[in-house]
C-alpha cells in the first residue's frame, strides 16, 4: 500500500534501481485519492529501489523507497509432532520469517494456516488436523506468490488420551493430579487449560509441573481458595479440543494401584534371579 496526497490520477508505479537504467511498472487499484494498492514487482537480487507515481502525462512523482531482501528460510520446529486433532502450536525458526503469509502442510494444501505472531527469526502457527491413516506431513512457507518447501516435516500422533483424576485438599487449595498415558507427544502443562467442574459451576485449575512414572504421565494443577474437596468431573482442553474428564472408578483405582505395584515387584524378582544366576554359575566354575 502506497499513501500520500492527490493519488486520484496515478495509473502505475514506477520501480527502479540506483544503477540500473530499466523500470518496472505495476497497475495500480483500490485508488482512494490517499492511499492505493500495487504489486512490488519481483527482483534478481538484493537491494533498495526507488519508487514513484505515474500520472496520464507520463511525469512520476515521489520519492518513496523498497528495500528487496533474501526469501525467507527455515531450519527447525519445535516441537515436532502434533495431535490428529490439529491446532497445537508450533514455533519455526529460520530466518526472514516476517515475510511469510501463511503455512500449509501438504497433506492440507488448501488449508493456509495464519502466523500467530512472527519476527525475523521464529514464527508461531496452529497445525491442522488430519485424517485417520496420516503420520506425517511437509511444511511449506506462503509468501506472496511463491511456496517455499521447510526442510522439516511434522508427525501427526493419536490425540492425548486422559484416564483418570484425583483431587486432594491443601490449605484453602485443592491439588489435582490428571492421569494420561505416555506418548510421543510430549505435551506440556502449558498446553492444557483445565476447569474442576462441580454443581454446574466451573473452577480454573492453574497448572503447575508434569511428571513421568509407569508409562503415565501425571499433570498437576491447583485450584485456589475453593470450598469444595472434590469435584465431579473436569474440562480439559488442548488445541481447538475439549474432553470432559471423570473420576476413577473403583475398578480402575485397583487396576492403576497393582499395576503401579507390579512392576517394581517384577523388576526386583528379576534382579534376584539374576543374582542367583550369577552365584550359581560361579559356583559351578568352582567346582
Amino acid at each position: 500500500m502506497l499513501s500520500g496526497h492527490n493519488l486520484s490520477d496515478v495509473t502505475r508505479v514506477r520501480i527502479q534501481a540506483d544503477m540500473d537504467c530499466t523500470t518496472q511498472e505495476s497497475p495500480v487499484w483500490n485508488n482512494t485519492g490517499v492511499n492505493l494498492t500495487f504489486h512490488i514487482p519481483s527482483a534478481d537480487k538484493k537491494g533498495t529501489v526507488k519508487v514513484c507515481v505515474l500520472l496520464p502525462d507520463g511525469s512520476c512523482h515521489g520519492k518513496a523507497k523498497i528495500t528487496y531482501r533474501s526469501s525467507p528460510s527455515c531450519t527447525d520446529i519445535a516441537p515436532s509432532s502434533t495431535w490428529m486433532s490439529g491446532k497445537r502450536k508450533i514455533t519455526l525458526r529460520g530466518s526472514h520469517l516476517e515475510f511469510v503469509e501463511g503455512v500449509m502442510h501438504s497433506h492440507a494444501l488448501q488449508e493456509v494456516q495464519l502466523p500467530r505472531d512472527s519476527n525475523y527469526q521464529n514464527l508461531t502457527y496452529d497445525t491442522p488436523a488430519a485424517e485417520e491413516g496420516i503420520s506425517s506431513s511437509s511444511v511449506f512457507l506462503k509468501v506472496a506468490n511463491e511456496t517455499l518447501a521447510c526442510p522439516t516435516t511434522i508427525t501427526y500422533y493419536p490425540d492425548p488420551e486422559f484416564t483418570s483424576f484425583t483431587c486432594t485438599r491443601t490449605g484453602d487449595d485443592v491439588l489435582i493430579t490428571i492421569q494420561k498415558r505416555a506418548d510421543k507427544l510430549e505435551m506440556s502443562p502449558a498446553e492444557l487449560s483445565v476447569w474442576g467442574v462441580e454443581e454446574g459451576k466451573q473452577y480454573l485449575c492453574i497448572m503447575e509441573a508434569k511428571e513421568t512414572s509407569n508409562e503415565i504421565d501425571f499433570f498437576i494443577c491447583v485450584i485456589q481458595r475453593t470450598p469444595n474437596a472434590t469435584f465431579q468431573h473436569l474440562k480439559i482442553r488442548y488445541g481447538d479440543k475439549t474432553v470432559t474428564l471423570g473420576p476413577p472408578s473403583l475398578f480402575q483405582r485397583v487396576i492403576l494401584t497393582l499395576r503401579m505395584c507390579l512392576i517394581p515387584c517384577v523388576i526386583a524378582a528379576l534382579v534376584i534371579v539374576c543374582r542367583w544366576q550369577k552365584k550359581l554359575t560361579a559356583d559351578t566354575n568352582k567346582l
